[in-house]
């Protein structure tokens, strides 16, 4: 039977999320699992990449049953989004761009703004997404809502996937707000290009895939990301102040041991900070 996420009575992270404040210079941000990130910025909240669902496992979307199960259970469920600003979705892999979440956070923020890969907005009217409050990214072309300015960055998840017209279905945003410039990956390798767009930012945070690749992940059909080696060599080379790691921690079949990533900074880069963060956690950043 499929799982039903009913409503709550104000659930306490949506609480959490309402009651932090964040000065100039400041910003707090909460994991969801896998990618997604829940960041607010001065009064603007915005989700990235919410898997807040089982969506895969109910559909039976994969083979053999149980491939992709879920580790642990949502933070919040997506009825439960009730403060939903603006939600970005990096690509239309159900791990980031979920139906049921989708449907959820409509329902419960009738005034939130989708911003998307070009190539996928028909995904999101077809959710049920007003036109009008859908985005459509693309690479060089800046985005503002509510202040938060938005910096598409092309991605490669394993290679570059471009539509008729050349628009990127695998994207990564530069968020610019409050005075803290944060840098959320999607699902990409570390390529050499990626390192000359992200140049023209000083970021302060940087949310990276740290899962890699292996061939038996690739014969199930998961494409690859970065590894942790890769994502603490971009955080070095793009000089990224604080480095968050993703998209290593939901599904059975595709984890890794972000120890790897505590130990490789303390043998090369010991005075990287870093934080690791279990689902549902608060961090609030302050630039020096």
């Amino acid at each position: 039977m499929k799982k039903q996420y009913l409503q709550s009575r104000k659930p306490s992270l949506i609480n959490q999320i309402d009651n932090t404040s964040v000065t100039i210079g400041s910003t707090a941000f909460w994991h969801l699992g896998q990618s997604g990130i829940a960041v607010k910025l001065d009064d603007v909240v915005c989700y990235i990449d919410p898997y807040l669902s089982n969506y895969i496992e109910d559909e039976k979307l994969v083979d053999p049953p149980g491939l992709l199960k879920r580790n642990f259970d949502p933070p919040i469920h997506p009825i439960d989004v009730t403060n939903a600003d603006v939600v970005l979705i990096t690509h239309e892999h159900l791990d980031h761009l979920d139906p049921e979440t989708i449907k959820g956070i409509r329902q419960s923020s009738p005034n939130a703004h989708f911003v998307c890969p070009a190539p996928s907005i028909e995904i999101l009217t077809d959710l049920g997404i007003n036109k009008e409050k859908i985005h459509p990214a693309k690479e060089q072309e800046a985005i503002q809502i509510k202040g938060v300015h938005i910096h598409p960055i092309p991605a490669k998840h394993e290679k570059y996937l471009r539509d008729e017209n050349g628009c990127h279905y695998y994207l990564g945003y530069v968020l610019q707000s409050n005075d803290v410039t944060l840098y959320h990956a999607g699902d990409t390798i570390l390529f050499n290009e990626l390192l000359e767009f992200l140049k023209p930012f000083s970021i302060d945070v940087g949310f990276l895939p740290i899962n890699g690749t292996d061939w038996r992940r690739s014969k199930e059909g998961a494409l690859g990301n970065m590894n942790f080696r890769d994502a603490v060599e971009l955080t070095q080379a793009a000089n990224i102040d604080l480095l968050v790691p993703v998209h290593y921690d939901l599904f059975v079949s595709n984890t890794e041991n972000p120890a790897f990533l505590v130990d490789y900074l303390y043998r090369q880069y010991p005075q990287q900070k870093f934080k690791m963060m279990v689902p549902g956690e608060r961090v609030i950043y302050m630039k020096d």
